[in-house]
């Protein structure tokens, strides 16, 4: 009877401390918690500033112990936040777990780092680093996580706001701006300048390298000092890849998945017609761009020269730095001379180089394709579409025909003193550079005018869609090619491997190449206006900006003012795509039930 009555009152005792726990959770998540993730978020703004102070300005010896207690402060607030929310989470604690388990798991470290933090301290201090330096490092690791922390809660708000149905070309033109912005603000921070370095020559920087174009007025090896240059390399990986296309794998893989909004946004952003397709195209660019980059990063280590001394960086950020520059098809090189020198080396190879901007200018849907082929190649599941098709034809034709013209106008002027295996490997490397890419083994400066010309062909045509690359797309030209020959044999449809191309991929294959002309003759007619550049070099500089090559005849430094501004502008246009730009301008038409009476005009 005891024992009954015993079992009766405990399980009172249990449902009275269920309904208590779940009268609190209501009350803390009505009330409370609200106010409780202002004072996180503004944490998180404390914890960015301080970070940027350190970084950027420097913190005296007579403000450390304030920003350390400050910094000490904001961490508590994290580790109770996380803990507090784990304790009252909805529905049940183990959801909670599986959605925010990168929150979780960055409270840990935080943890982990206050219990270990003296004999790590003793540990680093022992192997050559200063208390102070460690102390310095530790706060840093501490801010980084907070703010990484604030981040994947920002990702979720954004989600819950489902873009609120804005056109996906703006958010896709004010991604760009956004990371412009934020990377002219942190390289014009004292600390990422090793010498003076002018307004407009930060905002081109961070222009050129957000919009991978490898254009500079600066050489950012000189005068821009290690923590500049991390700037820029993000820049590089932002802008190769596309914030939107980050946000979302952050969203995905960090911050619990993706809403349907979500997924329809990155599904026109990735002109993709399968919804089902956008969370593995997500992923195979994650995963694709982290594998290739890290053996590019690998085979580049292995080949710089033990004695060669052409920067002072460590031999391994030299590596991954060219290595995220090649792929993203950006050109930014930690030498003054490109890859000048470094091709003059016995024994050092450019073949790296030349396939991490293949790859990187293939695009994503066009490797995953690939890899697919290879994995299964006798599934009929897994065969190459038209769109694949017509991206690795016309980059094998592009590449071929551009190495033996390359070579026929050039091999008894600068690769005179080659002989023919390498001559023909710096030929083929030109034609692949030309494409986006915007390193440089040989000097532009010195080439003939034929050949000149020639690149003015091979910059504006570029790189493939949903790659790193810029320019009009090989796509846009083979469709506009076919459509020329289909036209010429008599035929109304675009035919191409047993399959009609559709009116709106033709419709907006010409209206790129028209809007992409409109761009290039409104730089150069700008340009002439504000440079007494030669004509030859001005329209060089433009088209480079625009198929965001990088290339130039060496007049980029010597430019106005106002000449880099139309170059800002021009680079811009050419990595997010006229048609994108304009796309982000104008509203769209409302649709409309009637048609107008057809009319025939005479044209060509």
């Amino acid at each position: 009877m005891k024992i009954f009555r015993l079992r009766r009152d405990l399980s009172r005792s249990l449902s009275a401390l269920r309904r208590s726990y779940y009268a609190n959770r209501n009350q803390y998540h009505h009330h409370i918690h609200p106010f409780f993730r202002l004072i996180f978020f503004l944490a998180g703004a404390a914890s960015g500033a301080i970070l940027v102070m350190e970084i950027g300005f420097g913190i005296t010896a007579r403000y450390r112990p304030l920003a350390t207690m400050t910094t000490e402060a904001i961490l508590v607030i994290l580790v109770a936040y996380e803990i507090v929310s784990l304790i009252f989470a909805k529905p049940t604690v183990r959801e909670h777990l599986r959605q925010h388990k990168m929150e979780i798991l960055l409270a840990g470290l935080v943890i982990f780092q206050w219990i270990f933090r003296d004999p790590l301290i003793s540990y680093l201090d022992a192997r050559g680093l200063t208390s102070a330096t460690t102390v310095l490092l530790f706060l840093a690791i501490s801010q980084g996580l907070f703010v990484l922390n604030n981040l994947i809660h920002l990702v979720r708000r954004i989600q819950a706001l489902r873009f609120l149905r804005v056109n996906p070309a703006m958010i896709f033109v004010g991604s760009f701006i956004i990371v412009i912005l934020s990377g002219y603000a942190l390289l014009s921070l004292p600390r990422f300048t090793a010498a003076p370095v002018s307004s407009i020559d930060r905002f081109f920087i961070a222009v050129s390298a957000t919009c991978v174009t490898g254009l500079s007025p600066v050489d950012i090896s000189r005068d821009f000092t290690f923590a500049g240059q991390i700037v820029i390399l993000i820049l590089i990986q932002i802008g190769g890849l596309g914030l939107m296309t980050l946000t979302s794998f952050f969203s995905l893989f960090l911050a619990g998945g993706h809403s349907i909004s979500e997924q329809l946004l990155m599904r026109d952003l990735l002109s993709e017609d399968s919804l089902g397709e956008v969370r593995k195209i997500v992923r195979v660019i994650a995963v694709f761009t982290l594998i290739i980059e890290g053996i590019g990063a690998y085979f580049l280590h292995q080949s710089i020269p033990a004695n060669f001394q052409g920067t002072g960086t460590n031999p391994w950020f030299h590596a991954i730095f060219h290595s995220v520059s090649a792929f993203c098809n950006a050109g930014f090189s930690l030498y003054s001379d490109s890859l000048v020198s470094l091709a003059e080396l016995p024994g050092y190879s450019i073949v790296p180089f030349m396939g991490l901007i293949v790859l990187g200018g293939l695009g994503f849907p066009v490797l995953r394709a690939m890899y697919h082929r290879i994995r299964y190649p006798t599934s009929v599941h897994h065969r190459f579409n038209v769109s694949t098709r017509l991206v690795l034809i016309s980059t094998a034709i592009l590449l071929v025909f551009g190495t033996l013209a390359f070579y026929a106008m050039e091999k008894d002027a600068l690769l005179a003193n080659m002989s023919g295996p390498d001559a023909l490997l710096h030929s083929l490397f030109f034609s692949i550079t030309t494409r986006t890419a915007g390193f440089e083994t040989r000097s532009t400066a010195l080439l003939s005018m034929p050949t000149v010309f020639f690149a003015f062909l091979l910059m504006w045509i570029g790189a493939s869609p949903v790659s790193t690359g810029g320019g009009i797309k090989t796509s846009t030209i083979s469709v506009a090619t076919v459509h020329i020959m289909n036209l010429i044999r008599g035929k109304n449809k675009v035919e191409v491997f047993g399959r009609t191309v559709s009116d709106d991929t033709v419709a907006r294959a010409y209206s790129t190449v028209l809007l992409s002309l409109l761009a290039i003759f409104s730089g150069i007619f700008a340009l002439l206006f504000f440079e007494e550049k030669p004509f030859i070099d001005i329209v060089f500089e433009v088209v480079s900006a625009f198929g965001t090559v990088g290339l130039s005849r060496g007049i980029t430094a010597a430019l106005s003012t106002e000449g880099k501004a139309v170059l800002c502008i021009v680079m811009f246009v050419g990595r997010v795509g006229s048609m994108t730009f304009l796309l982000a301008l104008v509203p769209r038409a409302r649709p409309v039930h009637y048609t107008y009476p057809t009319e025939y005009i005479v044209v060509g």
